[in-house]
């Protein structure tokens, strides 16, 4: 009996030991839940499951969540699948499977994927480009030359670098009365011209009428006219895919010629669209011409601004961003040393110096002044040569001899001999 006592005491004894070795094995098991709480919030609720998440659906076939819960002691967990606890907090679950992938951003563009880097050019009258994409020696078109080379620096050369802003246009409208709107400078123009010609005054009144359904049309500024001269044609000198059934012959502008002199009294500006030249002629009523109206806010002026460098001076337009040589070299007579001498100056501590082209030099004048016609601090009354050369033939031989130049006297923008005398005065884009 003492043997059997002794023996039942034993077994509980032992069955005691077991029982708390047993608690104590599951509260520690517990802390260690408690430990990995963070994991396991990962574990199961990052990962989400709705019919909505399609876009995950393939990648996480391999994952079967279920067994993460075989258990009910969210404290336990399998050894075997300790490397599924790995898998599932290794996927990167995006927060919002609706939010776009930049690389499908619609709004970018080209050049924002190739990284090309466009410059920040004010869409302005100076800033567009002339058209022109030849280059020309002193009597013929040539190979557009290399930097170093005579007649390097021509108007095509600096337009390919992306010094100017190509014109850019569109078509409004239906039937006959359609308009071309400028992208760049924002102005709509008439793109079907009436027929006949114009006296100055009754120009100006066909513009005061209605086109297209609306009102507010005007005679455009001689800037404006310039601004639609492509001077890579000729006969006429526009781009005739807006501008179709343009005459190569004398437009209108709104402008008088300022001139005190008793023989330019009563002179208004115009561009004759042979070419795209600017000069002034009577307001008779025996002097007439086309019209083409436009609508939107005037083209401003340069904006003039001196500051000196060092010991030299240059001349900054807020309008265009453009910076000039505040000095000149008078009486420069070949076209190729026009442009070699803008290539080869080092001025102000800037060496990419350039000659202007033919819009660039024509922002420098102020048509509403005379002699000279410019804002530009200490204008000469002189012709200064551009890098722009007439893209025509000349009409006496089989060459190109002419380039085009401006006047400050007066403000007249026309072409000449490419061995003419004429001043050069250089040109940069500022940063």
């Amino acid at each position: 009996m003492k043997k059997f006592n002794l023996l039942f005491i034993l077994v509980l004894s032992a069955f005691f030991v077991l029982s708390c070795s047993s608690k104590d094995d599951g509260e520690e098991l517990t802390d260690t839940g408690s430990e990995n709480e963070d994991h396991d919030d990962i574990v199961i609720s990052d990962i989400d499951t709705s019919e909505n998440d399609a876009d995950n659906h393939d990648d996480k076939d391999d994952i079967d969540i279920s067994e993460n819960n075989d258990s009910d002691d969210p404290g336990t967990t399998d050894p075997e699948n300790d490397a599924d606890d790995i898998v599932i907090s290794d996927i990167d679950i995006p927060e919002n499977d609706n939010d776009p992938d930049p690389t499908d951003d619609p709004d970018m563009t080209d050049d924002e994927d190739t990284g090309i880097v466009i410059p920040g050019i004010p869409a302005v009258f100076g800033n567009i480009c002339t058209g022109e994409t030849k280059c020309y020696s002193e009597t013929a078109e040539i190979a557009c030359p290399d930097e170093g080379e005579a007649f390097f620096g021509q108007d095509a050369q600096y337009a390919k670098k992306g010094e100017c802003i190509p014109q850019k246009f569109t078509v409004k409208g239906l039937g006959d009365e359609k308009i071309v709107f400028d992208e760049n400078l924002k102005l709509e123009w008439q793109q079907k011209i009436p027929e006949g010609e114009f006296d100055w005054q009754s120009a100006t009144n066909y513009c005061g009428q209605e086109y297209a359904g609306s009102y507010g049309w005007r005679l455009p500024t001689p800037k404006e006219l310039l601004s639609i001269v492509d001077n890579g044609k000729s006969d006429p000198a526009v781009n005739t895919e807006y501008f179709p059934e343009t005459p190569d012959e004398w437009f209108w502008t709104s402008a008088d010629f300022v001139s005190t002199a008793e023989a330019d009294q009563n002179k208004a500006w115009f561009v004759r669209f042979d070419k795209g030249f600017l000069s002034h002629k009577a307001k008779t009523e025996s002097e007439k011409m086309h019209v083409r109206c436009v609508r939107g806010t005037p083209l401003p002026d340069g904006e003039f601004e001196t500051e000196k460098i060092g010991e030299e001076e240059i001349v900054k337009d807020s309008v265009t961003g453009l910076i000039w040589q505040k000095t000149y070299k008078d009486s420069v007579k070949k076209f190729a040393d026009a442009l070699s001498t803008c290539e080869n100056l080092e001025y102000a501590g800037f060496s990419d110096w350039r000659l202007p082209n033919k819009n660039e030099l024509a922002t420098l004048a102020n048509y509403a002044k005379y002699h000279p016609a410019s804002d530009f601090p200490e204008m000469p009354n002189r012709s200064f040569r551009t890098s722009s050369s007439d893209a025509k033939k000349s009409p006496t031989s089989d060459d190109w001899k002419n380039a085009w130049y401006v006047t400050f006297y007066d403000g007249i923008v026309n072409f000449g001999g490419k061995s003419n005398s004429d001043i050069v005065r250089c040109v940069r884009r500022g940063e």
